[in-house]
Formats: structure tokens, C-alpha cells, sequence
């Protein structure tokens, strides 16, 4: 089979971008083979530095702050906590909202969807003051529920949602109506099956949120125990060997949960009711 040059351009351009991807991942993993010493006179590397296991043993068997409490493990367990927590809660919160934007059909749905939307035009850190004091009155400093509360209402759920729902055939709801389904299991049977995929995709996009969160944790925490890979990088030194491998660590549970959840994810950007 001949390829055509229209054919070569797009294999170039495919190849080009994952190469854009790929080569700060891979520059990071030989990086992090190397002594911090090296890293720091001659920066980044593109080759094995064999400290490989000196690097990651001593990231896993880390243990700093005053009292010893910042560890791998407990940095890796309170970054799963704060991810699979925003990931989940937005993803519920999201699909309720846009469910009752778009079936209860009141008259303020609109205004109400908008003001959810607009949200978007102001970033977490705009609103670090007055969520700080709502979170320090609910006496909510120092804890996991603090660190994923505020950055649940993630706008662009709702509107992903939103968007699928209003294309659901009508005979959808006349058919639950018909089978006298309320609005509670009109929920349940209808509408979630029919929306696992873009659950997959929020899920995905908020996981990815959470897990990277550095600021608002920074600002809420001052407990040891409480820190999360993000803020450990910093700890460790980000020039530094370990510091390398760490980043390395740190990426690799959103990677496997985007492999995971990447049919969900592709689906719902391409299929229109996500089942087939």
C-alpha cells in the first residue's frame, strides 16, 4: 500500500508530538539515575547515571520533618486520599448538579448553570482568603476533608454533563415515566448507566486535579503527617537525584489510571451517548 504525502505529514506530526510528550518523562527518569551532584553542575541528562537504586531506595526509605512523620508511604497514602476523593466527590457532584439543571426543568435552571459555569473564570487561588477562614471556622485545618473540600466544584463537570444530557432522546423520559420510575431511580437505572463513560473522563480529569494540588495544601496544612508527594518534591530538592525519582513516583499512579479509564475517556469525547 502506498502512502500518500498527506499520509507521511500526519505520521511526522503524530511522531513529532509524542516525541513533544514523551521526552520530558524520559528526561526526568534518566535524571533521576544520576547523583544529585551531577544534576546540579551539568543539569538535566539524557543518559543512565547508574545510581538507580541508591536514588529510589533512599526516596522510599525517606523520612524527614522534625519528627520523622514525612515518609513515602504516608506522602503517597495522602496524595491517594486527596485524589480518589476530589476524583469521586466531583465526579457525583457534577453529574447531580447537571441532572437537576436539565430534568427538574425550574425556571432559575438556567441562571443557576451559568453561575456555575462562570466559576470557571476564577482559579482556586483567587479565592484562597475567604475559603481559608470558611474552612478554618468549619474547624477543618489540618485535615484530609480541608485539603479536598474546597476544589470539589470543578465547573467543567457539570457542563460535560450537562451537555450529554440535554442530547438523551425525550423517549428516554417518557419510557421511565411510563414504568412510573421517579426521579430517583429514573437516576439510577437511566441515567448513570448511560453515563459511565463521561463519569470515566471527570473522574479522570479531577484525580488528576487533586493529586497535583500544591498551594491549597500548603496553605491548610502545617501537619508533617499530612504532606503529599507534590509537596515532597520540594522537600527533597527538585535538582537533586532523589528528588528525580520522586517526581518519577509521583507520576506514575495518575499515568496508570489514565491507561485504566482511557476507553471511558476517549469514548466520551467521541461517542455521542457513550454506548456501544
Amino acid at each position: 500500500m502506498t502512502m500518500t504525502l498527506r499520509d507521511i505529514a500526519n505520521h511526522l506530526i503524530l511522531i513529532a508530538g509524542t516525541a513533544f510528550l514523551v521526552l520530558p518523562i524520559a528526561l526526568i527518569f534518566f535524571s533521576s539515575t544520576h547523583s544529585s551532584l551531577t544534576l546540579t553542575t551539568e543539569g538535566l541528562q539524557m543518559n543512565w547515571g547508574g545510581r538507580f537504586l541508591e536514588n529510589y531506595t533512599r526516596v522510599m526509605t525517606l523520612q524527614a520533618g522534625f519528627s520523622d512523620d514525612i515518609t513515602a508511604a504516608g506522602m503517597l497514602k495522602n496524595s491517594l486520599i486527596v485524589g480518589l476523593g476530589v476524583a469521586i466527590l466531583t465526579t457525583v457532584l457534577s453529574l447531580l448538579t447537571a441532572y437537576v439543571i436539565v430534568f427538574f426543568r425550574f425556571r432559575a435552571a438556567g441562571f443557576v448553570f451559568w453561575l456555575v459555569f462562570v466559576t470557571l473564570l476564577f482559579p482556586l487561588e483567587s479565592r484562597f482568603i475567604p475559603t481559608f477562614a470558611i474552612t478554618s471556622d468549619l474547624g477543618l485545618i489540618n485535615s484530609h476533608v480541608g485539603i479536598i473540600l474546597p476544589v470539589l466544584a470543578l465547573a467543567l463537570g457539570t457542563f460535560f454533563f450537562r451537555q450529554y444530557f440535554l442530547t438523551i432522546p425525550k423517549e428516554f423520559i417518557e419510557a421511565a415515566t411510563l414504568d412510573g420510575a421517579g426521579p430517583f431511580r429514573f437516576l439510577l437505572d437511566f441515567i448513570v448507566p448511560l453515563s459511565w463513560s463521561r463519569a470515566g473522563a471527570i473522574f479522570t480529569i479531577a484525580f488528576m486535579f487533586g493529586w497535583n494540588q500544591y498551594l491549597w495544601p500548603l496553605m491548610i496544612s502545617n501537619d508533617e503527617s499530612l504532606y503529599t508527594l507534590v509537596r515532597g518534591i520540594r522537600l527533597i530538592g527538585q535538582a537533586s537525584g532523589p528528588g528525580m525519582a520522586l517526581i518519577m513516583i509521583s507520576i506514575l499512579p495518575p499515568f496508570l489510571l489514565l491507561l485504566a479509564f482511557q476507553r471511558w475517556f476517549f469514548r466520551a469525547l467521541v461517542d455521542k451517548h457513550g454506548q456501544h
